[in-house]
């Protein structure tokens, strides 16, 4: 019986894959466990929408010996899914590839850049919610607001130092989000945006303490209500 169910979670993947459309940006692989508590792969075309959470670890040993030292870990970047003006989805992500500004990434090509680039491993928490009309437009303006503006440099390298927001006792009681920087680290600005657009609560989750670790599971904040399980990104 076991079996059978393997052999026909594959035929069901290879299906998904079959029946990609123009509109699908790759893949996602999840995991899932089974009746009988087996662990069963899922293949499905990714469709994104606004308020996915995409998440990305290029694995570079700088970067990833600065999270440990801040007591976290991967992955090591984000970004989060907004329209456009003219309605085209793309990622803002504050510091993609190491740069040194805000930007705004259509995401059919962000994503397979990522990948080709850097051979990374690629994650997506895809929204639960579909955005109301005014939360959208909201999302929109201040995700152009945003563009171009700097990196927070000084900030994320605060992240290895005793005097980091994040990692004190009470960090999760007196965290705040500010919706409006200069410059932003990543995860802050993902916050924010998404507490823009009504998909973070401001009471429980504060951008100022909050890493991509922090938000690619359930462990820290329960996201559960807003977003489905990361699953891993594969190119078309």
């Amino acid at each position: 019986m076991f079996r059978l169910r393997a052999f026909l979670a594959i035929l069901a993947s290879l299906a998904a894959l079959r029946s990609a459309s123009a509109d699908d940006v790759g893949f996602l692989k999840s995991e899932r466990k089974g009746d009988k508590g087996a662990v069963e792969q899922e293949v499905f075309p990714y469709m994104p929408r606004e308020g996915d959470l995409i998440f990305y670890d290029d694995r570079h040993p700088v970067w990833s010996a600065l999270f440990a030292f801040a007591g976290t870990g991967s992955p090591l970047h984000m970004g989060i899914v907004v329209k456009k003006p003219g309605g085209k989805l793309a990622v803002l992500e504050a510091g993609p590839d190491d740069s040194v500004r805000v930007k705004l990434l259509d995401i059919e090509k962000r994503l397979p850049q990522f990948h080709n680039d850097f051979k990374g491993l690629i994650q997506v928490r895809r929204c639960k919610k579909m955005l109301a009309e005014e939360d959208s437009k909201a999302l929109t303006k201040f995700a152009v607001a945003q563009d171009g503006k700097g990196y927070a440099v000084g900030r994320l390298l605060l992240q290895g130092t005793p005097f980091r927001e994040r990692g004190r006792k009470d960090d999760l009681a007196k965290g705040k989000t500010i919706l409006d920087r200069d410059r932003w680290i990543c995860s802050e600005l993902a916050v924010a945006a998404g507490t823009v657009a009504k998909l973070f609560d401001p009471k429980a989750v504060h951008s100022n303490v909050a890493y991509p670790r922090d938000l690619v599971d359930n462990a820290r904040h329960d996201l559960s209500g807003s977003w489905h399980n990361a699953a891993v990104w594969v190119p078309k």
